[in-house]
């Protein structure tokens, strides 16, 4: 994302004279007249900088940068002024709305780029406090349900082996009715999928010092998990694309890696449904100090709103929580395969990342630490 600052100010020469001094930077710069303009551009762009004039006529500066965190609260504030109404602005600083004041005319353009040069960095590092932040607390509310749910997986796997195994001597009886032995397949069918939740929660509620890793290629693992998807993908029609890189070597627990690659390339064809030419495109590579790989769909994509919402537990777009009338609805789907494929990345000291866009498609990227020669 590109890096964005916001100035506001009512004067016309002072935005002229800030846009002068940012020629040669390479920001976007977004200039409004007024506070009201200002906020306009908050909605729209999201700077992560903005930078405000203290006394504007009808919205001063300090209320603008109040109004502004209300639409978007992440970014970093500041104010010049002339007047040094030191209360007021002290009072912004401890309430969080402004991070530093510059005072103007300042005597060197230099100044005021250097100020924006260092809030962009202050930007950065409270970035990288909250994702630490949200992780913590992702890690906290995964442990909580691995130990919940360790109690109750083996008890509901007991009771899946009882069921399946009547219903597998009732379907025995030749004189079963089609219609009493079409109900008892189905009764099958869904109690096959419980054994399948059970699975997941059992693998959830593992613990990561007992998975075994080993050195391995983490293209011949996307390889061997394709194998496991490809007649499903193609006896759908989904045209597969593949572009494998040699040497992407990590510390891998083979198995594992392999159900993560799957549920993405599942994840990817599902949300292809719909679409008249369906695509999946399936990548691994080297960037800098890790190796990765990519799958890229060309489905629905995922909304702005639900993609902070992706890897907690339970969360799912598909079946009775996708979009009323949407292909996605007819998919069954209990919200678990990303929260758990996140969780299988960390314990590789990796993560997954991705990129949406909704009625164009999906790019999620599994990457890792390359494994040290």
């Amino acid at each position: 994302m590109r890096q964005t600052v916001l100035f506001v100010d009512d004067n016309p020469v002072i935005l002229k004279t800030i846009e002068l001094a940012f020629a040669e930077e390479d920001y976007e710069v977004l200039l409004a007249g007024s506070g009201e303009e200002g906020l306009r551009l908050v909605k729209e762009d999201s700077p992560q900088v903005i930078v405000s004039d203290l006394r504007m006529p009808g919205m001063n500066g300090l209320e603008f940068l109040h109004r502004a965190r209300e639409t978007n609260h992440f970014f970093v504030g500041m104010i010049f002024t002339a007047y040094l109404d030191i209360d007021s602005i002290m009072q912004a600083v401890s309430e969080e709305a402004v991070w530093r004041y510059i005072t103007k005319p300042w005597q060197d353009s230099r100044e005021l780029v250097m100020a924006v040069r260092n809030a962009f960095q202050y930007h950065g590092a409270m970035a990288s406090h909250r994702q630490a932040e949200e992780q913590l607390q992702r890690a906290e509310r995964l442990a909580a349900l691995g130990h919940l749910v360790a109690g109750i997986a083996h008890q509901f796997n007991n009771i899946d082996v009882g069921i399946l195994g009547y219903v597998q001597m009732a379907l025995l009886h030749k004189e079963l009715p089609d219609e009493v032995r079409e109900q008892l397949e189905q009764v099958r069918v869904f109690t096959r999928r419980g054994t399948e939740i059970v699975r997941e929660l059992a693998t959830f509620s593992d613990q990561s010092a007992q998975w075994g890793f080993a050195h391995g290629s983490l293209t011949d693992t996307v390889i061997e998990a394709l194998s496991f998807c490809r007649k499903e993908l193609e006896a759908a029609g989904i045209e597969i694309e593949t572009e494998f890189a040699q040497n992407c070597n990590a510390v891998l627990n083979f198995g594992l890696a392999k159900q993560l690659i799957m549920n993405l390339i599942r994840n990817a064809a599902h949300a292809t449904l719909g679409k008249e030419q369906r695509t999946v495109r399936i990548e691994t590579g080297l960037q800098d100090e890790n190796v990765f790989v990519r799958v890229t769909d060309n489905g629905c994509g995922i909304s702005k709103e639900y993609l902070p919402k992706i890897f907690d537990p339970f969360f799912t777009t598909k079946g009775a929580q996708a979009a009323p009338g949407s292909a996605q609805a007819a998919v069954s789907g209990i919200g678990l395969g990303l929260s758990l494929s996140q969780t299988v990345a960390q314990a590789h000291r990796g993560v997954i990342t991705v990129c949406s866009t909704p009625e164009t498609g999906s790019c999620f990227t599994f990457s890792l630490p390359v494994a040290s020669r």
